[in-house]
């Protein structure tokens, strides 16, 4: 049965989102390795995002998915991972004219940004000295979890205490001097 004959129904949209291009190439790699699945494009959303868009059979997709972001979280950070079983006919129409738009109008960081900021969940007003009271393994929570933060990876568990306050003074809008 050729890929055209597959029914709608049978078909999978998978979506696996990491921070830095290694990540999500290491993934789609990965997926591509792990079950027959087609690689539909991987797309810098900004802000050191980068998606990788899959499609297949649901069951292949599953396992490419799963292969897929253990390979990402392995290297980088994984945002988001996630199938989409028999997905709408329009959703060919939603991804190609979302590559067009993209091409012609640059998405600005804060849109990009602020729908994941609402998922994280990081005080808005924490201030200097409530920082440097934080013990470090807090402070590498945060360092990991809000967006901006110049560490990655084993940089935020190797960092000291002073190293994590000044990165995280710096993106919260905190620096002294």
């Amino acid at each position: 049965m050729g890929e055209s004959e597959l029914s709608t129904s049978a078909r999978a949209l998978g979506l696996i989102e990491t921070r830095g291009l290694v990540g999500v190439l290491e993934a789609a790699d990965t997926a591509a390795k792990a079950a027959d699945v087609q690689l539909m494009g991987i797309e810098r959303i900004g802000g050191g995002f980068v998606s990788l868009r899959l499609s297949g059979e649901v069951a292949a997709v599953q396992a490419a998915v799963r292969a897929g972001s253990a390979a990402a979280r392995d290297v980088s950070e994984l945002v988001s991972a996630h199938v989409i079983p028999s997905p709408h006919l329009d959703m060919d129409s939603i991804s190609s004219s979302a590559q067009s738009t993209r091409a012609e109008k640059k998405v600005s960081r804060a849109a990009v940004l602020a729908p994941i900021a609402d998922t994280v969940s990081v005080p808005d007003d924490i201030d200097p000295t409530e920082l440097a009271r934080m013990p470090v393994t807090r402070l590498r929570q945060l360092a990991r979890r809000i967006p901006g933060v110049r560490l990655q990876g084993r940089e935020v568990s190797r960092a000291n205490k002073q190293q994590l306050l000044a990165e995280l003074q710096r993106v919260l809008g905190h620096e002294e001097g």
